[in-house]
Parts: C-alpha cells; structure tokens; sequence
C-alpha cells in the first residue's frame, strides 16, 4: 500500500493543494493527515473542503482537539457543517497496515489536551526511546508536532533530516514527520518499506 502523509497543515491552503497534487500523481492509495489541521480558523473551510474531496483520513492535533471533540454549539455555528463535518471525521489515533499514526508520541494519550501539548524537547534519550516503542506494538510509529524531520530506532536517533528517501524495512521506527506548513510531506511504501520525504521549497 502506498501512503500520502501530511502534518501540521496549519491552514496553508496552498501547500496543501501542492502537495495534493503531488500526491495523486505518485498514485498513493490513501493520504493521512497526522493532525494540526487548524490555525486561526481565516482559512479552515477551504482546508476541509480540500482535504475531504481528497478522502484523507487521519488524526486530529492539539490545534485541532476543540473542533474534533465535542464543539460548542457556538463553534458549530460559526465554523458550518462542511468544518464540523471532517474535523469530526479525524481520530486520536488510527493504524493503516503495520503503521501507527498519532499527533504525538505514542506512549502519550491523544485523548488529553494536556498530553497534546507535551513538550519536553526532542525524543532523544534512551528513556523516551522505551516509551515510545514500548507503547504501541506496530513496525512504524509516525507522528507530526515538532515541525520537523526525525527518525528514531530502538537504539538510536538515526542520522537522517527528511533530505533524502530511506528504507525502513528491517526493524522499527519512530518518523517525526516535517510540517506541511514549511512545505513538507512524505510518501510510504508499506510493502517496499521506502519512506519518501518531499519539500515545496527545494
């Protein structure tokens, strides 16, 4: 299965078309959003309307959570059904195939604000490295937050900024995906193991 995978759109509509665009023309079979769809709201329809004509599946972000989880009346009003609609589609979590997907690390609730807005630097240390694969049991864990490129093993943050493709076949991964924002997205090989990353600035 070949995968289309965006994070931290923040709204940028034109990006998010780009890469869309892109993507369909590599022939993914599906594209997953791995959350922080919302910035301010200015341009959220046009998002939505973008990515559900997409049929992207995915998982909501700490930007996301108040649009995802039980909105107000008020935010239903404001934001319309088109918004309500796909927002309310998204996920704390989902898995495709042997890949895990949430905004956050996996050893973290997706279901607490609190735990969605974690920061305590990089997932470096080998501490972190046992909570994140000791958290869920898939082959590849991907998550979107730090605006980033990483790639961690059990054993190690693996020398890789997103610059070029890489293998992920033998053994497990931890992928930190880059922000769409910043002109980043990626495509991934499920049967080949090859993750693919892009830049709309390069």
């Amino acid at each position: 299965m070949k995968l289309g995978l965006i994070s931290d759109i923040h709204e940028s509509v034109e990006r998010l078309q780009q890469s869309l665009r892109l993507l369909q023309a590599q022939e993914v079979d599906q594209i997953v959003v791995v959350g922080d769809v919302f910035e301010l709201g200015k341009h959220i329809h046009q998002t939505c309307e973008l990515l559900s004509a997409a049929h992207v599946v995915g998982v909501w972000g700490n930007h996301d959570f108040g649009l995802c989880v039980d909105p107000t009346e008020e935010m239903q009003l404001s934001y319309g059904d088109v918004v309500i609609g796909y927002m309310g589609s998204l996920k704390p979590r989902i898995v495709v195939e042997d890949c895990y997907f949430s905004h956050v690390e996996p050893w973290l609730d997706p279901e607490s604000i609190e735990h969605l807005w974690f920061f305590d630097g990089m997932p470096t240390s080998a501490e972190r490295r046992e909570q994140i694969f000791s958290a869920q049991p898939q082959q590849i864990l991907f998550a979107g937050h730090y605006h980033r490129w990483m790639l961690v093993s059990p054993e190690r943050t693996e020398a890789w900024d997103g610059s070029v493709p890489i293998c992920l076949k033998d053994g497990r991964f931890f992928v930190v995906l880059g922000a769409l924002m910043s002109g980043c997205f990626a495509t991934f090989d499920t049967d080949s193991g090859w993750l693919t990353p892009y830049n709309l600035e390069t």
